[in-house]
């Protein structure tokens, strides 16, 4: 899906466009690491400015939905990734939840 042009939608924040770029650290995960340090996409808004949205301490992530029969061939994916709350509350989950939905965008 990342080889084709996609738009990100977030949300929590409001952001939203077309990803021209994704990175994460460290770079060569190992399956039995517990966290990925960082994850960056970057994408270009409707203003055309590059926007960085960076993710620390990602523990792990749930796949929501997905449109299409598998997951390779999905034109839109909706995501739930879990990164470690640094903040110690009264929280029942251990972790805080960002929603990230990622489209296919279409020729039409």
């Amino acid at each position: 899906m990342m080889k084709k042009v996609c738009m990100l939608m977030t949300p929590a924040y409001g952001a939203e466009g077309r990803i021209v770029s994704i990175g994460f650290r460290p770079y060569w995960t190992n399956p039995g690491d517990s966290k990925i340090e960082k994850l960056e996409i970057n994408f270009v808004d409707n203003r055309g400015r590059v926007v960085p949205l960076c993710i620390y301490s990602i523990i792990g992530y749930e796949i929501v939905s997905f449109e299409g029969r598998s997951l390779e061939d999905a034109k839109n994916i909706s995501l739930d990734i879990h990164s470690y709350a640094n903040v110690k509350g009264r929280k029942a989950e251990k972790y805080d939840t960002l929603h990230l939905e990622i489209g296919e965008i279409s020729d039409e």
